[in-house]
Parts: structure tokens; sequence; C-alpha cells
């Protein structure tokens, strides 16, 4: 057992890495007005809407601050469509009331997974086999690496389908099937803005996880370091 537990720290660790690289990406891109503003001129959200940029992001501000908890309600008056009144009906302040809870769900993922990461650190320097804890964080990557290649795989060939299938399995309840007709949130954000978002969510997660794993690869073979 004690041989096998650098291994299983290794493993651990890789976890608690990939957790905290996700969550970080998907509150970065989540809250990235830059992104919105790109995404809005790309997808035409404006002309849409008929409201300029600056107004939209203005709306967009109290948006996110909602979703962060620093403001009690999303909701906001607006001329949207030539037509004035509050910006979200009933349904979508609801939807949005579960996304605010969801997104604390993630701020509590990396929160936890930073603090499992400090203490793994404290751990890997009093235990020291820094070779066999490298050696199980790779094995454990690969496993991760593996499964989000698969999921990737599946998601790129029917993105709307899975998209789906994350709001039947996340909510519990169909107050995310939005009328566009009626309905300005989903005009804000259709679904190419979420594919360009768990596009950014991806890159920036594998990026990090791919300097980590550099970083694992040089101790794990350098024949210097512990074993």
């Amino acid at each position: 057992m004690r041989r096998a537990l650098p291994y299983v720290l290794g493993g651990v660790l890789s976890l608690a890495v990939f957790l905290a690289a996700l969550s970080t990406a998907i509150l970065g891109v989540s809250f990235d007005r830059e992104f919105y503003a790109a995404q809005y001129t790309a997808l035409s959200v404006p002309e849409d809407l008929r409201v300029d940029l600056p107004t939209l992001m203005g709306y967009t501000e109290v948006l996110i601050l909602y979703l962060q908890g620093e403001v009690a309600s999303p909701n906001v008056v607006a001329t949207v469509r030539g037509r004035n009144g509050l910006l979200y009906g009933e349904r979508e302040v609801k939807h949005l009331q579960d996304v605010r809870a969801l997104f604390a769900l993630t701020f509590l993922v990396r929160n936890v997974s930073l603090v499992v990461l400090g203490l793994l650190s404290l751990a890997l320097l009093w235990w020291r086999d820094f070779r066999k804890i490298a050696r199980g964080y790779l094995w454990g990557s690969a496993v991760i690496f593996g499964l989000l290649s698969i999921i990737g795989v599946l998601v790129s060939l029917d993105f709307t389908h899975y998209f789906t299938l994350f709001h039947l399995l996340t909510f519990d309840n169909d107050l995310w099937l939005l009328n566009p007709a009626t309905e300005y949130l989903i005009r804000m954000v259709p679904e190419p803005f979420f594919m360009a978002a768990a596009l950014r969510i991806v890159l920036l997660t594998v990026v990090k996880l791919a300097v980590v794993g550099i970083l694992a690869l040089v101790v794990a073979f350098r024949k210097s370091l512990p074993v």
C-alpha cells in the first residue's frame, strides 16, 4: 500500500487540477465581457434586438452581476425590438435562478479544488516521491483526457443533441425551453453563442492541463529527483 500511495496521490492530483482548470475556464468565459461583445457582434444580436451594442452590454452587465451573486435580480427596464418594459419574463427569471445556482456550484467546485490542490501540494512536499507522484498524475490525466476526447467527439458531431441532454440532466423543469418569439434571453444568447463558449472553455482547459502535463513529464523522467 505504501508503494502505491504516491501513484494514488498523483491520480487525485490530476483530478483536482482538472476540476480547477475546468471550473476557472467556465467562470472566466462566462463572465468575460469582451467575449459577449464579440459574440453579439458576430451573431448580429444588436441588429436582431434593435438595440445598440453599448446598451446591450449594459443589460449584459446586470446579467453577469446577477449570475455572480452580486445583485438580487437580472431584470432591467429595456427597449427591445421596439417594446419598452422588463427585459425578461417570469419563465426567464426563474430559469436564470437555476443558472445562478449552477454558477454557485461552479464557484464551490473551483474553491474546493484549489484548497485540495494546496493540501496535496503540502502532502507531496512531505512524501517527496516526486517521480512516482508525477507518473501517477500522468496516468490519471491520461484517463481524464481519454474520457474527454470521447465526449468531445460526440458533442462535436451533434452539439444540439448533447446541449439538450445537458439541460435535461441539469434542470428538473422545462424553463430552459424558451420561445424566441416572445422571450429575449434566447435571442441574446442563442445556441451558436454556447457553441463558441464551449469551444473556448475546452481550449483554455486543455492549455492549462498541457502546461501542468509537460511539467509532470519532466518530473517523471528526470533521474536526479527522488523516485
